[in-house]
């Protein structure tokens, strides 16, 4: 039976909690691989402006220079690159004004979307799947 005749056989509920969970563990694969396309880039760029002691701590420079944690860095410049203005707030207030071409500025901006995407449907996985549980009576065989 193929897949598309299997979600119309489905209940709507089912079919929800199935596209949420598809389509979460699908934007996750994605933003993994776009992460560690875009982190070789990103370091050359920004490290020697932003990734130094006056914003980071000596634990934080050794813990983000090694490998799984040097993705985090990268979604910190990304979300820099994003949004300038919040990211000047707290920590960074005297960094000073990057400049990047237009191509990063845009995948960093597509980036955090696919990141508040894949949040959304997340939510919806988690809030479907709560009433499935705790309110929904199935049918009757």
């Amino acid at each position: 039976m193929p897949l598309v005749n299997a979600i119309l056989d489905m209940e709507l509920l089912g079919a929800i909690i199935f596209g949420a969970m598809f389509l979460g563990l699908l934007l996750a694969f994605i933003l993994i691989i776009y992460m560690t396309i875009a982190t070789p880039f990103l370091s050359k760029r920004l490290d020697s402006i932003i990734f130094n002691a006056e914003w980071f701590t000596d634990f934080e420079l050794g813990f983000y220079s090694t490998w799984p944690f040097s993705m985090m860095k990268t979604l910190y410049y990304m979300y820099f690159i994003s949004f300038p203005i919040f990211s000047r707030r707290k920590r960074f207030k005297n960094v000073p004004q990057l400049n990047v071409p237009l191509s990063i500025i845009i995948t960093s901006k597509f980036y955090i979307f696919l990141h508040l995407l894949t949040l959304f449907i997340c939510l919806i996985f988690i809030f479907v799947g709560a009433y499935v549980y705790f309110f929904y009576d199935s049918p009757p065989s």
